[in-house]
């Protein structure tokens, strides 16, 4: 067998097995993780990121003391705010929208919370004026749940992000096979093929205003899509999250992109931060292109913010 790093965003070729991994820091055991010294000790360890950051696309799972350990690693990382990713509500290990309005409330100034709303549901266009007048700005949408974006009969619903001036958080890219369990129980399973970024361009034509974040910027396989959409649409942004450490990649090669419309996020539990950052970190540096830290991790996100989330 040929010896691999388990982490999924990460799959660096191991010489020794036994020892963490070189490139992400993934320890041999994955108990390890959530293992506070371990934790701790691969924060300190992280070089080469700026004084100030902000967390573009972050999941809080369903387990007690999850918000404890996410400030945590938020105040070690000196990450000011998070923005988190709601979920249905078939998607029981993680938070969805009423846990995540409430997590936003109790900590003021550390998070903004998306909204999860399906664009079929009879009442989606209630559902985003009750998100915006609970004060919301940011709608999670999931393709991959069986819809696309360019149906003509969800005009009305791209019409009412457009004027409510809620930015759509989309995922794009290949959905990780790892939800299969949780997509079995639930019974819903989910199709990577509508999460092709150019399903939002007819949109985004049509609605100039409309705001979108292109969340992983579309993976691994459409990377190219994701960064032609953020160069030719004013108000189409996208995160380097998950498998967007493969866009990056794949960007960093010379990929025509406007850098300054792409930010990144965790969007995995509090303990891969010092995984997911080593891993950006390292496509930068490899690619010699460490000068992108700041805009990516704070500059771009904090442009965002103040266009689409104040």
């Amino acid at each position: 067998m040929i010896a691999q790093c388990a982490y999924v965003y990460c799959r660096h070729l191991l010489a020794d097995p036994s020892a963490p991994c070189p490139r992400c820091g993934h320890p041999p055991d994955p108990a390890d993780l959530r293992n506070p010294a371990f934790f701790l000790g691969a924060m300190a360890s992280l070089q080469g990121l700026p004084p100030a950051m902000l967390d573009m696309h972050q999941i809080l799972p369903a387990y007690p003391g999850i918000e404890r350990y996410q400030l945590l690693a938020m105040d070690q990382l000196n990450i000011r705010t998070a923005l988190l990713q709601s979920a249905p509500d078939e998607a029981t290990s993680l938070q969805g929208n009423a846990a995540l309005a409430e997590v936003a409330r109790t900590h003021p100034g550390r998070f903004w919370a998306s909204q999860f709303v399906d664009p079929r549901h009879p009442e989606a266009l209630a559902q985003l004026q009750a998100a915006a007048d609970r004060g919301h700005r940011v709608i999670k949408l999931l393709p991959v749940t069986g819809w696309r974006a360019d149906d003509p009969s969800l005009v009305p619903f791209w019409a009412a992000m457009s004027e409510l001036r809620l930015a759509a958080m989309v995922h794009t890219g290949f959905f990780t096979a790892r939800h299969k369990e949780e997509e079995a129980a639930a019974g819903a399973y989910m199709s990577s093929t509508h999460a092709d970024p150019l399903f939002f361009d007819k949109p985004c034509r049509e609605f100039p205003d409309l705001r979108v974040i292109l969340c992983h910027a579309g993976g691994a396989i459409g990377f190219e899509a994701a960064a032609q959409m953020i160069s030719q649409h004013e108000h189409v942004w996208a995160d380097l999250s998950g498998t967007g450490i493969f866009a990056l990649q794949r960007l960093l090669a010379g990929v025509a992109v406007n850098w300054n419309k792409l930010f990144w996020g965790n969007d995995s539990p509090p303990y891969a931060y010092p995984l997911n950052l080593r891993l950006l970190l390292g496509a930068l540096d490899r690619a010699g292109a460490s000068t992108l830290a700041p805009a990516l991790l704070h500059d771009n996100g904090a442009r965002f913010a103040e266009d689409a989330l104040a």
